[in-house]
């Protein structure tokens, strides 16, 4: 359970900087890890049923139809890139007509349609969530599958936003005749200016207006993950009130989407300015114990760091990325903590990390840092980090700040990979491995160091 701590009185706490939640601020539950659950489809007449999942913070377009008959499933948890959620979005056939194809797309806003007997089709988002800041672009992990023949390309919609747009007499629901209509705020179509097949007249707030924009499509397939970063195309210098993410498996804006086309998408980032492009780094998931001035200000804050190896030997770079704290006032964004030229080395098959660097910056410059670096990866993936945050430019003494990070991935550089592993009891069968964690044959071992492990003891031997 996350836990939070209050400073009273803290000269800490005098973090008289006029911090604000825009720095780097991210989209909730990026990594589709949390709180996946039942989905209820929203339509204009106040559906109350449920069909399918859909993750925390986001909803998949999975339908209802009419009072439950023609719900299809578009969507639904899938293995994750290095984690254990993504979410998988494809076109399926309706479950009681069989020709009308439902389009799979997954959003921050509301997914709607609507139909009559399957004609006069319509859909897509209205809606999104709080957001001030302005990313340059999205970054993201994605596979694709392609239906025999079809060149549909995948889409990825995002827009930032401020003000409200009102459109009347949308028909927001599927019906045997005459859907339900409702006026419909901040529509995806109204908000990026674009034409609109069912409703009525759009209105607008004083100094409504789309700021940036985002309308990709992903053309080939793709079996195994793949990064991709996408940039906003900014039409203002406006400061955004909401922002709206939209993945598609087919193209979005079509109302002929082709079945079994398919997405799976994860880790969602958005990435800013100073950014570091950690596509290629090994990534431990875990949590932060955070103390300043000696007090513990914040304890299991979730967290990710991320290590690069460099062509040099023995030399990694370290980034703990969108690094912030959170003393029961709301995360307050400090921007990446970033240590290059990491020293690591191997003893007893663990690798051991230490680094350091002066007069680091953080918050847009703001606060100014050294930091020092001292961990460990061992063999099984279990790292433990320890990075000591002097703040300097305080006006005053520097203020210390202490954060502890555990979490687990990737063995660390150099070790066998081989931890150990519990046995039901001593007498265990003997099994042996070479330093590559490969299990090799007792009878069969030729000169050299070998890992052993029987029952709950590991240890090494040398074979001559």
């Amino acid at each position: 359970m996350k836990k939070f701590y209050t400073i009273a009185g803290s000269a800490a706490l005098a973090l008289s900087l006029s911090f604000s939640a825009t720095a780097q601020q991210q989209l909730p539950n990026a990594g589709f890890e949390e709180d996946w659950g039942a989905c209820t489809p929203w339509t204009s007449s106040n559906n109350t049923k449920t069909h399918g999942t859909t993750p925390g913070s986001w909803t998949i377009s999975q339908v209802i139809g009419i009072g439950g008959f023609g719900a299809t499933t578009v969507g639904e948890k899938a293995e994750g890139c290095d984690s254990e959620s993504a979410v998988k979005l494809y076109n399926n056939s309706n479950s009681l007509v069989k020709t009308q194809i439902v389009p799979g797309y997954v959003t921050l806003g509301k997914p709607w349609s609507t139909s009559v007997l399957g004609k006069e089709n319509d859909g897509g988002t209205w809606g999104g969530v709080e957001f001030t800041a302005r990313p340059k672009a999205i970054a993201f992990d994605y596979k694709r599958t392609l239906a025999n023949g079809s060149d549909e390309p995948a889409t990825v919609v995002a827009y930032l936003w401020k003000g409200t747009y009102t459109q009347k007499d949308v028909p927001g629901d599927i019906a045997m005749k005459d859907p339900k209509n409702c006026d419909m705020v901040d529509r995806d179509r109204n908000i990026l200016g674009m034409e609109t097949a069912k409703g009525g007249a759009v209105t607008k707030t004083d100094g409504a207006e789309c700021i940036a924009k985002i309308n990709y499509q992903i053309k080939e397939a793709a079996a195994e993950w793949k990064h991709i970063e996408i940039p906003f195309e900014y039409l203002s210098e406006a400061t955004p009130e909401k922002i709206n993410v939209i993945f598609s498996a087919g193209d979005y804006f079509s109302t002929a989407p082709v079945k079994d086309n398919s997405l799976t998408v994860d880790n969602v980032r958005l990435v800013y300015e100073g950014d570091i492009d950690l596509s290629a780094a090994d990534k431990y998931p875990g949590t932060l114990t955070i103390e300043m001035n000696d007090d513990v200000i914040a304890e299991d804050q979730p967290a990710t760091v991320a290590i690069t190896y460099l062509d040099e030997d023995g030399k990694c770079d370290f980034v703990l990325p969108n690094f912030s704290l959170d003393i029961g006032m709301g995360p307050m964004p400090l921007g990446n903590i970033v240590v290059k030229n990491v020293s690591y080395a191997v003893e007893n098959n663990v690798t051991h990390y230490t680094g350091t660097v002066k007069d680091f910056k953080l918050y847009e410059d703001q606060i100014v840092a050294d930091i020092d670096l001292d961990g460990t990866i061992d063999s099984a993936g279990k790292a433990v980090m320890t990075i000591n945050v002097m703040w300097t430019n305080t006006g005053a003494e520097p203020v210390p700040i202490l954060v502890k990070f555990n979490g687990e991935g990737k063995p660390g550089k150099g070790t066998s990979g081989v931890a150990s592993i519990d046995a039901d009891n001593e007498e265990a069968v003997a099994e042996y491995y070479n330093l590559q964690g490969v299990r090799m044959n007792a009878g069969n071992l030729t000169p050299g160091l070998y890992i052993v492990r029987k029952g709950t003891v590991v240890s090494k031997i040398i074979v001559k």
